[in-house]
């Protein structure tokens, strides 16, 4: 398999329910209008806390500073595993089972934190910026990893980001970690990018209007 970090720089913020209507219009067009903005990574994720939002460094300027927004001060970068030239796991969601075993198992071993994004379609692992050189030397064993520069994959070898780096030793003992489980059930869908517009106020209602 081979491991292809997009070229996506990402910024991951929190805004508050209560500032909401500070960012509608903003939200509304990287999630409807893609063609006004430069924004080619977008992610609105609503929770009974907050908003979570996950977007690259073009759509992060769409968003006014306020007291209402949190911004993590790590730049985190995208990793997409993908096999025989088609990412996984495919066109069904069928969860994030091999990625979280060849992936993020190791890396947690190397005390790498990582995000999940999961779409219908495909599973995105992203891990901060800083981290990167450990990532590469990590994973450059399992897999062949490619970086993406102005829309072209090129092979990236630990040899380029050494930095330094001296490999960890995996921990002996296995790592526990507490689960919860809400009563939620969801449902997962896709939508194709040319059906927005006769969905569109079904969206609005579900995202700003949920109460």
């Amino acid at each position: 398999m081979d491991l292809h970090i997009l070229e996506h720089r990402v910024r991951v913020l929190s805004l508050a329910r209560r500032g909401l209507w500070l960012y509608t219009h903003p939200l509304l067009k990287l999630l409807l209008l893609p063609q006004r903005c430069r924004c080619k990574f977008f992610s609105l994720t609503e929770t009974p806390e907050d908003y979570t939002v996950m977007l690259d460094e073009e759509g992060f300027k769409e968003l006014p500073p306020s007291e209402f927004m949190q911004v993590a001060d790590s730049t985190w970068l995208v990793l997409s595993v993908v096999s025989n030239g088609r990412e996984v796991p495919g066109c069904q969601a069928t969860g994030v089972t091999k990625i979280a075993r060849s992936v993020i198992a190791p890396l947690a071993e190397h005390h790498v934190s990582v995000l999940m994004l999961s779409t219908y379609q495909t599973d995105f692992i992203l891990v901060r910026e800083r981290d990167l050189p450990v990532v590469i030397h990590t994973l450059a064993g399992e897999f062949d990893i490619y970086k993406e520069e102005s829309g072209e994959c090129v092979p990236v070898t630990s040899d380029d980001v050494s930095n330094g780096f001296l490999k960890a030793k995996p921990s002996a003992s296995p790592m526990l970690h507490p689960v919860q489980s809400p009563q939620t059930r969801f449902c997962v869908l896709t939508v194709a990018p040319d059906t927005l517009p006769a969905i569109a106020t079904m969206l609005i209602d579900v995202l700003f209007y949920s109460h």
